[in-house]
């Protein structure tokens, strides 16, 4: 396997990731902008798995950091 087959691959791959996480980030939007219409649960559990993405994004920066 030469440079340009591992090249086409990886460019392959990493397109079909790039519209995976598309997809799912275009879902979750979809959501937060109709968040009133969302059940009770639906509502809390977005804003804990929000605060929890803020909070693991704060320990990231405390442990470079420190």
């Amino acid at each position: 396997m030469d440079f340009n087959q591992l090249q086409v691959q990886l460019n392959k791959k990493l397109n079909e990731f790039n519209l995976i996480l598309n997809n799912f980030f275009n879902f979750v939007l979809f959501k937060l902008k109709n968040f009133k219409s969302l059940s009770l649960g639906e509502q809390i559990s977005y804003a804990l798995i929000g605060c929890g993405f803020f909070l693991l994004l704060i320990s990231i920066v405390m442990f470079l950091i420190m």
